[in-house]
């Protein structure tokens, strides 16, 4: 047990930086004023949403409180809160399970698995209150503010923010261990583990949807139960996540009741611990060992050889293709990047096809009576993809204590830069499939129309990717244990989207100022493109500018 504490210590300050924080302080470091400041700076660009996310929340407490239930807030923060968890968390798991750096040095010292895994699992779950805090916390003070609650719910509270994890975040581990068990087998583990992956993300998506969803021509019936108190809202909304409920009821019930409720929520919160012991000493090995292993490849003969090394490429195509297969090779990677890209259309189709069919979604898009707000509606959806898809923000933080390769290869740091807005077109892209599936089952588009879209969605991703790499060019997180944190802990991937949205925005206020003008749909579509041409040029001439400098300090 004193190893486990003293292993949790230590991989807490490594993961959390707090020995070099310690030291910069100390140092009186520009560093450290430098992180503060940054740290100010995105909790500032996402204090916007922030507020819509509270006024929200303060919106559905009245709703609640009208229905007699105004508890039922908490059960929705507490829901969604255990869904980001189980979501997100379980991509950290997968990382910091079985790609963290500090394996090889790990594995061999004498600890027990499941010793090793409560040290990354504590790790992992503090990360988590990351999630938690802006879910649950406003839903907590809107709550406790408005019912005039005590101090006893106070402490109620922080002991439940500090439970929530705890369940979701271990179901999602035994998922990862399993997965990585069954998966081992085979030469292709690497896409076997990235499917299972992206199907157990559908899976969870799915299975809250058709559990909290109601029953198509019962909507009056539940509504009338809720008003008349027949039914509970809690109850119904914690079907996907029952331990909801108890924490819930912990917070909101007379004394007696609460004090139960919270000793159950706590012991379920707690029994699960045991459970990811048990598979940590049974699972985790087998499905790591075989992670490392690698398979024979086909011999090549001489003349093969020479074909090969005859092919040439331009470097900006062969940088791309090189970030391509970075990508590919490392299923954390590929996942984070070209993951939203299958979550997005299933997020929308679900509910689609279990209120009787995509029917009613498509008539919606049929009856839009202007072809402009269609077409620029597809374009932004392929800018929107790239603003979410942190290929550009993370791109030269993934290259980790890699990158002095960059450095030494004989290829500029320009030509790198442009290899590297190619691969995150490339993968941009890979949302113009589904605007042509929607083109073909839902609302034709001529293919005028179609090479229009792609083009404007083009335009409005390249703002987006040059900013991107401007924030990660600067200020590169290079120094990471494990995979993971290039994206998840990376403050860059934030400032990219907060930059990329805000250039998105500026576009927006462009077409609609033309828009209200009264201005000709062909204008409209002119002023999009020439807008994100120019919020996308100014970045990319600062990349270029600054690309040599930035190249030969970094990693130094």
């Amino acid at each position: 047990m004193m190893h486990m504490w003293q292993l949790i210590k230590l991989q807490l300050k490594v993961s959390l930086g707090l020995s070099a924080l310690s030291w910069y302080r100390r140092h009186k470091d520009k560093r450290f004023f430098y992180g503060i400041g940054l740290v100010l700076l995105v909790v500032g660009s996402l204090s916007p949403m922030a507020w819509l996310y509270f006024r929200l929340i303060r919106t559905a407490y009245f709703t609640a409180l009208m229905l007699g239930q105004p508890e039922a807030v908490l059960t929705m923060s507490l829901l969604s809160s255990s869904f980001f968890v189980l979501f997100f968390g379980s991509i950290y798991v997968l990382s910091a399970f079985y790609f963290s750096r500090d394996l090889s040095f790990l594995i061999p010292l004498p600890l027990q698995p499941r010793v090793i895994l409560a040290a990354k699992f504590a790790v992992v779950l503090v990360n988590n209150y990351i999630i938690v805090a802006p879910l649950f916390l406003p839903a907590l003070a809107v709550f406790g503010l408005n019912q005039g609650m005590g101090p006893l719910y106070w402490l109620a509270g922080l002991a439940v923010f500090l439970f929530l994890p705890v369940t979701p975040l271990a179901v999602g581990s035994a998922a990862i261990l399993l997965l990585m068990r069954v998966t081992n087998f085979s030469g292709r583990r690497d896409a076997l583990r990235l499917l299972g992956l992206m199907l157990l993300m559908v899976i969870l998506v799915a299975f809250n949807y058709f559990v909290t969803s109601i029953p198509p021509g019962e909507e009056a019936d539940f509504i009338q139960g809720l008003i008349a108190g027949e039914r509970s809202l809690v109850n119904f909304l914690a079907r996907a996540f029952p331990p909801a409920a108890f924490a819930t009821r912990a917070l909101s019930a007379p004394l007696p009741a609460a004090a139960l409720n919270f000793l159950i929520f706590t012991a379920a919160s707690l029994a699960v611990l045991p459970v990811i012991s048990f598979l940590a000493d049974r699972l985790f090995y087998r499905g790591l060992i075989g992670g490392e292993e690698i398979s024979a490849r086909r011999s090549i003969s001489a003349r093969e050889l020479d074909r090969k090394l005859a092919r040439s490429s331009s470097p900006v195509w062969a940088i791309a293709m090189r970030e391509i297969k970075i990508l590919i090779r490392t299923p954390i990677y590929l996942f984070n990047s070209v993951g939203i890209l299958v979550i997005v259309p299933v997020l929308l189709l679900v509910p689609s096809l279990a209120r009787g069919g995509l029917a009613p979604l498509l008539q919606m898009f049929t009856n839009v009576e202007q072809r402009l707000f269609l077409n620029l509606g597809a374009a932004a959806f392929i800018g929107v993809m790239a603003l979410f898809t942190p290929g550009a923000s993370s791109s030269f933080s993934r290259e980790g204590k890699m990158f002095w390769l960059s450095k030494v290869i004989p290829v500029g740091p320009a030509q790198q830069i442009k290899g590297k807005i190619l691969s995150s077109y490339l993968l941009a892209f890979l949302a113009v499939p589904y605007i042509i599936l929607f083109t073909l089952f839902a609302v034709p588009f001529s293919l005028s129309e179609l090479l229009m879209v792609i083009l404007l969605g083009a335009a409005l991703s390249f703002p987006v990717i040059t900013l991107s790499l401007l924030a990660d060019l600067l200020r590169p997180y290079l120094d990471w244990d494990n995979p993971q944190k290039a994206i998840k802990q990376n403050l860059n991937v934030v400032l990219g989207m907060v930059a990329g949205g805000a250039a998105l925005y500026l576009v927006y206020l462009a077409g609609r100022l033309v828009y209200a003008g009264g201005a000709a749909d062909p204008f409209v579509y002119l002023a999009v493109l020439v807008a994100s041409l120019i919020l996308g040029a100014v970045p990319y001439a600062i990349l270029m500018k600054i690309a040599d400098a930035c190249y030969q300090k970094t990693g130094t």
